[in-house]
């Protein structure tokens, strides 16, 4: 990923949905779950507005486009109560 513009963070299990720019410059949004010994190393990172999320964590879905689709928002509500 290239240019992060928004971070929502879920507040259990260091799950993130993260949407910016992929490295190609298209619009990107990722739902994320950071390793737990790299969420700090993670959240000073992010700050600085880019971030390549591989040896970070794990994505969990992700897409192409301002915001996850509907059923992908319903998905990771109903497994991970992730509410945005």
């Amino acid at each position: 990923m290239g240019c992060v513009e928004r971070l929502v963070k879920n507040r259990t299990d260091n799950l993130y949905l993260v949407r910016g720019n992929d490295t190609s410059g298209r619009r990107a949004w990722y739902y994320f779950r950071v390793i737990p010994s790299k969420k700090e190393l993670f959240d000073r990172q992010i700050k600085s507005g880019r971030i390549q999320l591989a040896g970070f964590g794990h994505v969990l879905e992700s897409g192409f486009g301002e915001n996850p689709p509907a059923e992908v928002k319903k998905r990771m509500r109903d497994e991970y109560g992730f509410e945005e």
